[in-house]
């Protein structure tokens, strides 16, 4: 039964530091259910992990910061906007405060971290969050069509500013 209840544990196991979020525990739930079960499917995967505070602005991020990442080595450059220079963010006029920041692995193209603060910075990371679990490249991203007028528009702002770096 030990051995039982290890091999589960191994299977969530993301190490120390993933925070004490309702959506880790639900997460690493379906993945230990599985394992009890015997039912197939991967295990705990934590490159896309989003956190949100809900605050006012909401401040979210999901992946690597800028920081965290350049200590694991890689090299990075980072995009930023900020939301009342988006159209948005200039209808919503007060209360729009703040950006959008992505953090780029430039050898490979791809996102590894992104932060959102603003009206709806948990809600805004959802598309980022796909993008870096999935690697999407950066050109493509570049090339997507986002909705009209909202905050998620702000991410081809960044992604744009990323060229600049």
């Amino acid at each position: 039964m030990r051995a039982a209840v290890n091999a589960t544990f191994a299977h969530i196991s993301g190490g120390p530091g993933l925070g004490l979020f309702t959506h880790v525990a639900l997460y690493q739930t379906e993945i230990a259910v599985r394992a009890i079960l015997g039912e197939p499917g991967p295990d705990a995967h934590y490159r896309a992990l989003p956190q949100v505070t809900f605050t006012d602005p909401e401040v979210g991020s999901v992946g690597l910061s800028e920081h965290a990442a350049r200590e694991q080595g890689l090299r990075v450059q980072t995009g930023t906007t900020q939301l009342p220079s988006s159209t948005c963010g200039w209808i919503h006029k007060a209360g729009n405060e703040g950006l959008i920041e992505l953090v780029e692995e430039a050898d490979r193209g791809v996102l590894v971290g992104a932060t959102s603060i603003g009206p709806v910075g948990g809600e805004v990371l959802y598309g980022l969050a796909v993008a870096i679990q999935a690697e999407v490249p950066i050109e493509r991203q570049r090339h997507m069509i986002y909705a009209y007028p909202t905050f998620h528009r702000a991410v081809k702002a960044a992604l744009t500013d990323l060229r600049r770096a």
